[in-house]
């Protein structure tokens, strides 16, 4: 299990860096690649991340530590990537509504300007 866990994180970090990989690609040439595919590799990502930080606990204790054990750093630090992860899935779907103000197509101005 021990194991599968490490598996599971090498994984979601291979996956997080290809999915770096395309947004880069996709905010430079914004009409090529789709913003919806990094939303869906970041979501997967995150799913990956928590089947790992679940697993990981309940097996150590059940196999490994009789007692009380309190977690380091490192494991807290998975749980907040994670959630920076789900976060991030959100805002590169919603990246996808204001494509054309950030490629210039389109320009939103805050105040709207009144012909004299």
């Amino acid at each position: 299990w021990a194991q599968g866990v490490a598996a599971l994180m090498i994984i979601g970090l291979l996956i997080l860096i290809v999915a770096f990989i395309i947004s880069i690609t996709a905010m430079c040439n914004p009409g090529g690649c789709s913003l919806w595919s990094v939303a869906i590799l970041l979501f997967i990502v995150a799913i990956i991340q928590i089947i790992a930080l679940i697993i990981y606990p309940v097996n150590f204790n059940e196999k490994i530590f009789e007692g009380q054990y309190n977690y380091t750093w490192a494991y807290g630090f998975g749980w907040g990537a994670t959630i920076i992860c789900l976060g991030c899935s959100f805002i590169f779907c919603c990246l996808t509504r204001y494509i054309d103000y950030i490629d210039g197509s389109e320009i939103k101005y805050i105040y709207p300007h009144s012909k004299k």
